[in-house]
């Protein structure tokens, strides 16, 4: 599922929106993470280690099996044997056998963790979907994969937001978390009630409030985020963030 969303498309649908070029979240994590791959030649849109794209893979599907379940249900429903079904098989992609052991214990037991107390009685809004929003200020539309998004409580906030990691990247957790400001901001005229990061394998949690953030910060920092994307993208002769007839990078994160 995916498309636009926020309060502003149906005041919008009749009037011509103006093309925008297209940034993406994955492809800032793919830069900010250093990858070097070609996606007009097919490579994997991420600059993480094979083993890692896989883990991500892997917990990405579980938490989209676990939270799909209605709360009841849940509660019912170890995450470990979800893990279990997900998880990649042995071999050559982890740096050896004993990481493959160490790498899955860490993981299941911080999501069982995690799981625990997380919105136990809670359907969220959105489950890993992409959603995508113009930002007419920076002339750009941005495109956002949310993993997990619960309903606030709080009024004059709109949503709480999640992003689950393998290991958290401190380059990357400040872009998304502008990224996040900014889509809430335009999506739904409110902020964020928090923006959470979830580290799995070091078991850090880093939570941002959503009004301690300023817009203006956010898009200034988006903005210049996007020129520094494109610049990278030409340089290693990838394609354009304004590209949107290749969209395969992201079939890595959508489920």
């Amino acid at each position: 599922m995916g498309g636009p969303v926020g309060s502003w498309f149906n005041k919008a649908r009749a009037v011509h929106t103006p093309p925008y070029k297209r940034l993406h979240d994955y492809r800032m994590e793919h830069i900010m993470l250093g990858g070097t791959e070609n996606l007009a030649s097919g490579a994997q849109a991420t600059g993480l280690p094979r083993w890692r794209q896989q883990v991500q893979y892997a917990v990405g599907h579980t938490l989209n099996d676990f939270y799909s379940l209605l709360p009841e249900v849940r509660r019912e429903t170890p995450i470990q044997f979800l893990l279990e079904r997900r998880w990649p098989p042995r071999g050559d992609a982890f740096p050896s056998l004993l990481q493959y052991w160490d790498i899955k214990t860490s993981v299941a037991d911080e999501l069982m963790r995690i799981v625990s107390s997380n919105h136990l009685q809670e359907i969220p809004v959105m489950l890993y979907e992409q959603w995508h929003v113009p930002v007419p200020a920076l002339n750009l539309e941005l495109s956002m994969i949310t993993q997990l998004a619960w309903n606030s409580s709080l009024s004059g906030r709109s949503v709480n937001i999640q992003k689950f990691m393998v290991n958290g990247n401190e380059d990357i957790i400040p872009g998304f978390m502008h990224m996040a400001n900014v889509f809430c901001h335009h999506a739904y005229g409110e902020p964020a009630e928090t923006v959470e990061v979830f580290s799995l394998l070091d078991g850090r949690k880093y939570c941002f409030a959503g009004e301690a953030i300023s817009l203006m910060e956010s898009l200034d920092y988006v903005r210049l985020l996007s020129v520094f994307l494109e610049r990278e993208v030409l340089a290693d002769g990838s394609l354009s963030c304004s590209d949107r007839r290749n969209e395969r990078g992201e079939a890595n994160y959508l489920l």
